[in-house]
């Protein structure tokens, strides 16, 4: 693994957060808080790519939110795309 390939990841608004908002239990329980810490985030596009370059690499679609998005809304627009 690359350090420079992560670098954005220091920047994300998220890892100065409570990582657990965006995963988990407490996405089940609502993802505005979540979403609104993303709009606020410097690496947004950053991290939307990294999720699609997990989810290409045969971890299928992540749960939690990345790049602002939740997973069915990550999942639609790859379905959008594809057709």
């Amino acid at each position: 693994m690359s350090a420079d390939r992560y670098a954005w990841m220091s920047a994300a608004l998220c890892a100065q957060t409570d990582p657990d908002l965006f995963t988990g239990a407490a996405v089940s329980n609502g993802t505005a808080v979540p979403k609104q810490v993303c709009t606020r985030c410097p690496v947004r596009p950053e991290c939307a790519a990294h999720e699609i370059r997990l989810r290409d690499s045969d971890w299928g679609p992540l749960a939690g939110i990345w790049g602002g998005l939740s997973q069915r809304q990550r999942i639609a627009a790859h379905n959008q795309q594809a057709a």
